[in-house]
């Protein structure tokens, strides 16, 4: 029996044909016959769940558009059959090419329809996988510390940026393995950035992880069909490996590239965001409170600098096509588009449902500036049904309700 684990980000590749999709049927096949368990971290259950849709299908439309575009460029450089009969020295059968070529940019557009149809079923058949087959690990308070205390000390998977959540998957996958003395495990993830060192032009598993897989009996693997190899040997040829290691290459370099949500929903424009500016925050929340989308579960971790500490300024971007406004949200890192009809009114983050309200105000030159506020935290109090700002709840209740119940004995 072997049990594995995919980082999100890996069952999304998985999805949109980056690895070929026979892995995926295996996989649901050997999971089908007991070969195979597939252990499945909640947090990876739940940002697949966030992610799914936008992210997956958002590589295959960029993808298509971009050539698409290349294509339409190309048939314009040929102009008309009028304009290119003037221009033949260029072509001995210039109406021909021209045909031909416009016959190739249509058949491009029909294969989309065809791929999008398959990225939606593969995206089925991994939801259907994660709602009857898995075996979903829990975080426990073991793994919330420990991730703590490898962000204190810099270590991976903390090298690069912030990655509480993929420390939190990573952990949680080899204390469920260790704990339950399993043999024959993988963890699976693209994340080379943060799981990995590059040492002589090839990525290897960073030494800080090194003793956390082997005191655990398991193995790292970069791509899932590498790791498959091992349980199948042909299922991949090493033609598609050398491929897919050069696509995971490309999409490493394009990880942090984030896109304009508002272009992308109007007309599947795929336009880069620039964040490069500050904008005031203004935080509302007690300061005690701490966001367990981001795993604040220890005061003493927070104030050592696992979190910033400066919630004054968020992180404000713009589109480069249509001048969009987005920014980052300050507990859960999602990037939220502003529309204009959300300005000035609440906006929930996509990620967490943190509530901000974007104050937009304009000066004599027709300059706008943004100004964020997070509202306080409310709560219902269970026994009058008002709403109250969290610290003024206790037990469920409201300060007046507690004392009304107190004088009525």
């Amino acid at each position: 029996m072997y049990h594995i684990t995919l980082d999100t980000n890996t069952w999304i590749y998985l999805a949109n044909g980056t690895e070929p999709v026979r892995i995926l049927h295996y996989i649901v096949h050997e999971v089908e016959k007991a070969n195979i368990t597939v252990l499945l971290p909640i947090t990876v259950k739940d940002e697949w769940n966030t992610h799914k849709d936008k992210t997956v299908k958002q590589g295959i439309l960029k993808h298509f558009n971009d050539v698409t575009s290349d294509l339409k460029r190309i048939l314009k450089l040929f102009g008309d059959k009028k304009q290119v009969k003037i221009q033949n020295f260029l072509f001995d059968k210039v109406d021909d090419h021209i045909d031909k070529f416009a016959d190739l940019v249509s058949g491009f557009k029909t294969s989309r329809e065809k791929v999008e149809e398959a990225v939606a079923n593969n995206i089925g058949i991994i939801d259907k996988l994660f709602r009857e087959r898995c075996v979903v690990i829990e975080i426990s308070d073991s793994v919330f510390v420990k991730a703590g205390k490898y962000a204190l000390a810099k270590k991976a998977p903390f090298k690069m940026r912030n990655s509480f959540a993929d420390a939190v998957i990573l952990f949680s996958f080899l204390e469920y393995v260790k704990s339950n003395k399993i043999e024959q495990s993988m963890f699976i993830s693209y994340n080379t950035d943060d799981f990995c060192e590059n040492k002589e032009g090839k990525k290897h598993l960073h030494p800080d992880l090194v003793d956390e897989f082997n005191n655990a009996g398991s193995r790292f693997y970069k791509i899932v069909g590498e790791a498959i190899s091992t349980i199948k040997e042909d299922i991949v040829s090493k033609e598609e490996l050398e491929h897919i290691i050069k696509w995971q290459d490309e999409i490493m370099d394009e990880a942090d590239i984030e896109y304009c949500r508002i272009c992308n929903s109007n007309n599947e424009r795929f336009s880069p965001l620039y964040f490069n500016t500050y904008s005031k925050l203004v935080d509302n929340r007690p300061d005690s409170y701490f966001d367990p989308n981001q795993l604040k579960i220890f005061p003493d971790l927070h104030k050592d600098g696992i979190h910033d500490e400066d919630r004054s300024v968020i992180d404000v971007g713009h589109c480069s096509w249509c001048n969009g406004e987005h920014f980052i949200c300050v507990d859960c890192n999602t990037v939220n588009e502003v529309l204009e009809s959300e300005y000035n009114s609440i906006k929930e983050c996509e990620g967490c449902g943190l509530n901000y309200v974007v104050k937009r105000t304009h000066d004599h030159d027709g300059f706008h500036t943004s100004k964020y506020f997070i509202l306080p935290l409310t709560v219902f109090c269970d026994r009058c049904g008002l709403s109250f700002d969290n610290q003024d709840i206790s037990d469920g209740f409201c300060k007046n309700c507690v004392t009304e119940s107190f004088l009525q004995g």
